[in-house]
């Protein structure tokens, strides 16, 4: 079952690579869920999947579409068009307040579709990006019975206090040497996490980490580097487009 959302990261091709790091019966907790791309492939084929979010819209969304995703795709279908610019940034603004569930999560469906950054509470108006095949797979998603998802308080204490799982999984942004904010609020959806702080978090556990290549990860202690490229295949450095950072 493939998400119908998509991830402010951009897709990966990844995930048949990272499949080989974790291995079948795996337990595999997760942090900073959001699209779920990822952690969907591998409940698929037979990992135990723990997402976490620390988000509670991120949750609540996930929450709804799993109980009714039929009456979240029948609302998402008559969300659009939008009469302007105005209307999708009013939405941006106040999407999260509607009571109704399957309402708030139709709009989380239509701005994460329509937004050139593919998050929901900022980006500009971009109809190019909305593919009517993901409203046919928002309707017919159903949860795997090997993926949970859990609303926590903090990544630190829950890594801190997990003995169940066997590995570790993050995506994460580029790495840069100086986090520089963007000098604007996140949004109620935002889950931001630095490489170095997860790394610091996860020492002595077995790890993977999607991220994008970057000149400064060789300033980090990372065991193993995989690079992959445009159609998910192992590469160089020179032709990644994602790299895989584990110790499994």
């Amino acid at each position: 079952m493939r998400t119908p959302f998509r991830s402010p990261l951009g897709p990966t091709k990844a995930s048949a690579a990272i499949e080989k790091y974790v291995p079948v019966g795996s337990v595999v907790s997760t942090y900073g869920f959001y699209s779920g791309e990822v952690e969907l492939y591998l409940s698929n084929r037979s990992r135990f999947i723990l997402s976490h979010t620390t988000k509670e819209a991120v949750f609540d969304i996930w929450q709804t579409l799993f109980d009714d995703p039929i009456s979240v795709s029948e609302i998402a279908s008559r969300i659009l068009p939008f009469k302007g610019d105005k209307d999708f940034e009013i939405l941006q603004e106040q999407w999260y307040k509607y009571r109704n569930a399957p309402a708030r999560a139709a709009l989380f469906f239509i701005l994460n579709n329509c937004s050139d950054r593919a998050y929901i509470s900022k980006g500009k108006l971009d109809l190019s990006n909305y593919n009517p095949v993901s409203l046919s797979r928002l309707k017919k998603f159903v949860k795997p019975e090997n993926f949970h998802l859990q609303l926590i308080e903090s990544v630190k204490k829950s890594i801190t206090e997990d003995n169940r799982s066997d590995v570790l999984f993050f995506h994460t942004e580029r790495y840069q040497k100086d986090f520089l904010s963007e000098g604007f609020n996140r949004g109620v959806e935002e889950e931001s996490m630095g490489l170095r702080e997860i790394l610091t978090l996860i020492e002595n556990r077995k790890y993977v980490i999607l991220t994008t290549p970057s000149p400064f990860l060789s300033e980090l202690d990372i065991q193993n580097m995989t690079f992959i490229d445009e159609y998910g295949r192992e590469a160089t450095e020179a032709n990644a487009k994602e790299v895989i950072l584990h110790n499994v």
